[in-house]
């Protein structure tokens, strides 16, 4: 019991800290160099950089659905445009959005898009933002809905 609570402890400890760091209270006390941060007029630190983004894939493929996955190399928000192949022309709500305070964004992001029409070519690529950065953007990828 008292190992458990001890990890209990250390976990929440690691969540405080990180949670600390994310908003520029640590990096201050830490002193650290140039780490590609703005300070807001609020005084949290912004992340200028936007993050990379890897392993892009489609998860699974219904007739009216897909889902999408991909990584980035720190927390960001998940987004997916697309369309038939060739054009773009929708885009899923923003989820786990930084900026919007809600969250402090996710480092493996799944986002299903739907109103798919069987045996179709669709193309899509992947946006995700940090709480200050650009949007970064993958690459066009293709799938294509099974037949009805």
């Amino acid at each position: 019991m008292l190992i458990f609570l001890l990890v209990l402890l250390i976990a929440g400890l690691a969540g405080f800290g990180y949670w600390a760091y994310t908003q520029g209270y640590l990096k201050s006390i830490l002193k650290f160099g140039s780490d590609n941060t703005t300070k807001t007029s609020q005084g949290a630190a912004k992340d200028t950089v936007p993050p990379v983004i890897s392993s892009v894939e489609v998860s699974s493929k219904a007739i009216k659905e897909a889902g999408i996955l991909w990584q980035t190399d720190k927390p960001s928000s998940s987004q997916v445009e697309w369309g038939p192949k060739g054009s773009f022309g929708n885009k899923t709500e923003v989820a786990d959005d930084p900026v919007s305070g809600a969250s402090i964004g996710t480092v493996t992001h799944g986002v299903k898009i739907t109103g798919l029409t069987g045996s179709t070519d669709y193309q899509y690529r992947v946006l995700s933002h940090t709480n200050g950065s650009a949007d970064a953007t993958s690459d066009t990828n293709f799938f294509t809905t099974p037949s009805e």
